[in-house]
């Protein structure tokens, strides 16, 4: 976490429309930190990608498809750099790299399966690591 967001919490705070609900002026340190709309992957952040999402599926028609791609442990590709002893956990570079090509090759042949279904109006993807530590895809996708 960068030490401007630690330091000037109040700042940041007051910058946000919720400021209002946060009624303390000065923070210890044992409080929670306030984490900014621009830092990835914070709550503020999250509800924003949200409400984009959903203005996005308002204005241009809900989707036309829903897909989910999950990787799979045993593919050929993630086994063979599997050295004696060792499961997919132990390497997850090999796992997100492998997960990424296939990803990159099923969005391309989408493209093509479809040849009637018209152009791609929008995309909107969510790529999430499942508890037991394999990375999953959502895609909400619509054609005209």
């Amino acid at each position: 976490m960068s030490p401007y967001i630690r330091s000037n919490q109040s700042c940041l705070w007051s910058l946000e429309h919720d400021a209002m609900l946060m009624a303390e002026d000065t923070i210890e340190e044992s409080d929670n930190i306030y984490l900014p709309a621009s830092f990835l992957g914070s709550w503020q952040w999250t509800s924003n990608q949200i409400a984009d999402s959903l203005a996005i599926t308002v204005a241009y028609s809900p989707p036309t498809f829903f897909l989910t791609f999950t990787c799979n442990s045993d593919w050929p590709e993630i086994q063979s750099q599997l050295l004696p002893g060792q499961t997919f956990t132990d390497i997850p570079v090999v796992v997100c790299h492998v997960f990424k090509q296939k990803l990159a090759k099923l969005m391309s042949n989408l493209c093509t399966m479809f040849p009637n279904a018209g152009w791609l109006v929008y995309s909107i993807t969510s790529i999430e690591f499942q508890k037991h530590g394999v990375t999953h895809r959502n895609d909400l996708c619509n054609y005209l």
